[in-house]
């Protein structure tokens, strides 16, 4: 009997050893490239206790291979290959089955330096980082912001998925995992319908370049919703409601549309459309047509590699997800007298969505539970998160309530494997904002402007941006001590936010104007970019009686500056923001590209620019 006994335990044991072994499999379920070319982030949808990574570095072409020990693809072996980078090609690949190795090789040029190639493993996934300098500190990155997202892209990277597979593989078999990609295989559809195919100019295809950190190469439809799918790293600007037909509108910075989708116009329902476009150069625009605007949000998938645009009412009944997650532990609290922080980390990969309402926050974590009240309430220390409530989302997920109020600004980001999730709520001190309704109505060629505020952006201790030991502040003043003298000479009553180097904050360049009833507001910067290639010329803008102010300013701008036209921008930034007059901010060069700091700081270029400015305000005026 004691035998049998022991008999029956040993094979317990065994199976045992048999389980847990069965679990050192590393399941990959997607590659992301965020900054285009400087981190490969690996996305795992497992738990193991060790990844053993084994390099070679091989010549002819000079290439680099990682071998993943005990790991599979979840998808089929791919390459993707770069232009104007260090990087010529990455392929990834299911190298053996038996046992299962999963093999990565970055092919690259002569100015790769492989030493400063690093290798990370946060929680379960690997992250391969070219520049450490880039690579950020707390795993976060933006996903939702209501201000205008930073170009943090490199201006001539270029990234194309091959059409071929990566041929790097000793079997054909891939290893499918049920629990990969979650979103995209709950609503993959087979049949897209399309209202119209507009012709596309494939001969200049070839010259399309990728200048961001993700590539929209896919749209499929789902029970009048939309997956937008593609690769790099996503990210939303606050959305926006259109009348006249009723339309739902976001843009996606730093992002590049295929050529093969971009303004096709995909149907939803019946009166129902959705499409995308290449509304900037490096940013991506979203148009749903519908009478139910306001029922569409954004939903994030487990690897960021899709966002599911989906009606409140279609997704009920939906599965958008196989595995559940609880929350792990959270944060709550006051960083200042405006900053608010509320931080969630997960035991898996989260599907959410956060929807931004005149008095609310809404963040909907469709495959979570386990948020306990009593315990979020130990030790918090804001009023803002002190309002915070829950409600019970089905089949079972939370959806968190956030008062807030109508100038609040958020900032939402998630962590590269999908486990974090950081809300920043920005509320501006009432005392600090004057608050006055923006006049409705368009304001063009007014001839009774008197008083016009010229802003030399930054000053003192705030510098701006810098390279070489020049400075963004002094450029500023010296462009706007110019203006204001060209304007003087034309009769206008001149007004500076600053005439010397000193600082000055937003909101005090924004009571000055308003408290010396400020006609016409003009900011004056200078642009930056994480590279040197960036260069060119921008106007920006924000509200509805500022937009023809700032497209004719453009025009004058553009036409005497020999600079790249980058466009005009509607952007939330505060000075133009919170100003109740006409107001624009120009940036007049990029000082981190060497040839044009060169020009910024030649006197002729200022006094250029400072000319421009002032014949766009007399067009504007009808006084040219």
């Amino acid at each position: 009997m004691l035998k049998k006994v022991l008999l029956i335990f040993f094979i317990f044991i065994i199976n045992l050893f048999s389980l847990a072994n069965a679990e050192e499999i590393l399941k990959i379920s997607s590659i992301n490239f965020d900054n285009s070319d400087n981190i490969i982030f690996l996305n795992s949808v497992s738990k193991v206790m060790y990844i053993n990574v084994k390099s070679m570095k091989l010549t002819n072409p000079d290439r680099i291979s990682f071998d993943i020990d005990n790991a599979v693809l979840t998808f089929p072996n791919a390459s993707w290959s770069f232009k104007n980078s260090v990087i010529k090609q990455v392929k990834l690949s299911q190298f053996t089955t038996n046992p299962n190795v999963v093999r990565m090789v970055i092919t690259y040029n002569k100015n790769f330096n492989v030493n400063k190639l690093k290798l990370y493993r946060i929680d379960n996934n690997l992250v391969f980082v070219y520049d450490k300098k880039l690579f950020p500190q707390n795993n976060l990155r933006s996903i939702y912001n209501d201000e205008k997202s930073v170009v943090n892209y490199y201006e001539y990277t270029q990234i194309t998925e091959d059409e071929k597979q990566a041929v790097l593989s000793q079997s054909s078999n891939q290893v499918k995992s049920p629990e990969a990609i979650e979103v995209q295989k709950a609503f993959n559809s087979k049949g897209q319908l399309v209202r119209q195919q507009p012709k596309i100019d494939t001969a200049g295809k070839k010259s399309e370049i990728l200048k961001s950190n993700f590539h929209v190469n896919r749209i499929d439809i789902k029970r009048g919703n939309a997956l937008i799918r593609g690769i790099g790293s996503i990210s939303v600007e606050s959305p926006f409601i259109v009348k006249e037909p009723t339309r739902y509108v976001f843009d996606m910075p730093n992002t590049y549309v295929s050529p093969e989708i971009r303004n096709k116009e995909y149907v939803l329902s019946e009166k129902e459309t959705i499409k995308i476009g290449q509304f900037e150069p490096t940013k991506a625009r979203v148009v749903v047509t519908s009478e139910d605007a306001e029922k569409f949000r954004p939903i994030y998938s487990y690897d960021s590699q899709s966002i599911f645009l989906a009606h409140d009412d279609r997704i009920l009944g939906m599965k958008l997800f196989d595995k559940t997650s609880a929350i792990y532990t959270y944060l709550a609290k006051k960083i200042d007298d405006t900053k608010d922080v509320l931080q969630f980390v997960f035991t898996e990969p989260v599907v959410h969505s956060v929807k931004k309402f005149d008095d609310k926050v809404e963040i909907n974590l469709y495959n979570s539970s386990g948020f306990n009240h009593e315990a979020y309430k130990k030790g918090l220390n804001s009023e803002v998160l002190s309002k915070l409530r829950t409600e019970q989302l089905k089949p079972s997920g939370i959806k968190v309530i956030i008062p807030i109020k109508s100038t609040t600004q958020l900032n939402y980001q998630e962590s590269f494997d999908n486990k974090q999730l950081r809300l920043t709520i920005f509320t501006p001190k009432e005392e600090e904002i004057k608050q006055s309704k923006p006049t409705p109505a368009v304001i063009t060629r007014n001839p009774n402007v008197r008083t016009i505020v010229i802003d030399a952006g930054h000053g003192g201790t705030d510098v701006g941006a810098t390279r070489e030991g020049y400075y963004e502040k002094d450029i500023t003043l010296d462009i706007a001590e110019r203006l204001e003298k060209i304007l003087k000479k034309k009769g206008f009553n001149v007004l500076m936010t600053r005439d010397k180097d000193i600082y000055v904050s937003l909101q005090d360049r924004v009571q000055y104007t308003e408290d010396n009833k400020g006609d016409l507001f003009v900011s004056i910067h200078v642009n930056s970019s994480v590279t040197p290639e960036g260069n060119g010329l921008e106007t920006h803008y924000y509200t509805p009686q500022s937009y023809d102010f700032a497209q004719i300013v453009h025009k004058e701008f553009v036409s005497a500056i020999d600079s790249k036209d980058r466009g005009l921008f509607k952007s939330k930034f505060y000075v133009i923001n919170h100003t109740t007059c006409p107001s624009i901010l120009v940036e007049t060069g990029f000082i981190s590209n060497p040839e044009e700091r060169k020009e910024l700081l030649t006197s002729s270029r200022k006094q250029k620019t400072a000319e421009a400015i002032a014949k766009g305000i007399l067009k504007y005026l009808g006084k040219d």
